[in-house]
């Protein structure tokens, strides 16, 4: 029995703000490099930073953070000064580029350093600051990132030089919507046509038939020929590392849901792929997740649940290449085959 084939296919921008989650937090470490006439050496810092994850924004990310250096010292002649330093920073973050599972993020923000009372050339103040980051997203809550900033001081534009690692981790989860089953559309009752010859028993007369002979059981179109769905390149869309389905992607999922009306004697299976951004083993568990979203809408329009099965193949079969934005995003997507 020849199978109908369904590929919902995602195209979507590639960063936290596309993560199964909203708010992150991220413990640093690092160090600073301060500009020669600032009279300080160099010295370590631990810091956190908290961030919420933007959509619909030019930015992906809004981040408040504050580093914490223990010791902190000026040298002024044969003087040296020891004492603690606070920094407080707020920061908009963007992506820039993709490699794999390996993001390209730039920042930029401002400050607040809070420095000892007794340091001669250094004074509390604010500051701005502006860096680049490598963000290596390891699963669905857990990334690794290494950060340079140069932070330039308002008063008398000195120069701080910080470089740090850090570890983010995801706070909470984005819960897949419940879509409302449509009404359904009152029955249409045609017509009984005249007898005619039809030779396949497919219901296309033989005058009108492209496709003679088609087997028993097939499902064709006007033309006599095997009936194909395909809702490819639509706007069902698939956010990275995501298995949202949204509301305004309900008319092409109901469009599976009139087909299988239709159709009673059909079951549908739901195979969930994935690009290969990100571990494999993750890849997998998130194109599970992403046919079971669909399944669920798809039960809301009154398909019985127990003719709608799952399946996922993660990032094992892609149809197109996984080293371009685009191609990724082909790869994103849920497939649906039809058969008795």
């Amino acid at each position: 029995m020849k199978k109908i084939a369904l590929a919902m296919v995602a195209a979507t921008a590639v960063f936290a703000s596309n993560a199964a989650y909203n708010y992150e937090i991220t413990p640093t470490i690092g160090g600073v490099h301060p500009e020669g006439n600032l009279r300080v050496k160099d010295h370590n810092f631990v810091g956190i930073r908290a961030a919420r994850n933007l959509e619909d924004f030019f930015f992906d990310q809004v981040e408040l953070g504050v580093d914490y250096s223990q010791k902190l010292k000026e040298r002024t002649g044969n003087v040296v000064r020891e004492g603690r330093a606070l920094r407080y920073h707020a920061n908009l973050v963007k992506n820039i580029v993709d490699f794999g599972p390996v993001s390209l993020y730039g920042l930029i923000g401002a400050g607040y350093e809070d420095v000892p009372a007794i340091f001669v050339k250094n004074e509390d103040g604010g500051f701005g600051q502006y860096g680049l980051g490598l963000r290596y997203q390891v699963t669905d809550r857990f990334a690794l990132k290494a950060e340079a900033r140069d932070a330039i001081k308002f008063e008398h534009a000195d120069h701080n030089l910080f470089y740090s690692l850090g570890f983010g981790i995801g706070l909470d989860s984005k819960a897949a919507p419940v879509v409302a089953a449509a009404p359904a559309a009152a029955p249409v009752v045609a017509a009984a046509p005249a007898p005619v010859l039809d030779d396949d028993n497919d219901g296309v007369p033989n005058d009108i038939d492209q496709c003679p002979n088609t087997p028993a059981g097939v499902v064709v179109d006007e033309r006599g020929c095997e009936k194909v769905i395909v809702l490819r390149d639509l706007d069902v869309n698939f956010a990275f590392d995501s298995y949202k389905v949204g509301p305004k992607y309900a008319a092409e999922i109901k469009k599976v849901a009139d087909f299988m009306g239709e159709h009673p004697d059909y079951k549908v299976v739901l195979a969930g792929h994935t690009d290969s951004v990100g571990a494999e083993a993750y890849n997998q568990k998130l194109s599970e997740k992403r046919a079971k979203a669909v399944a669920e809408v798809l039960a809301g329009y009154g398909v019985e649940k127990a003719k709608i099965s799952t399946v996922g193949y993660g990032e094992l079969k892609p149809i197109a290449t996984n080293k371009t934005k685009e191609g990724r995003a082909q790869n994103r997507r849920v497939e649906a085959t039809f058969n008795k």
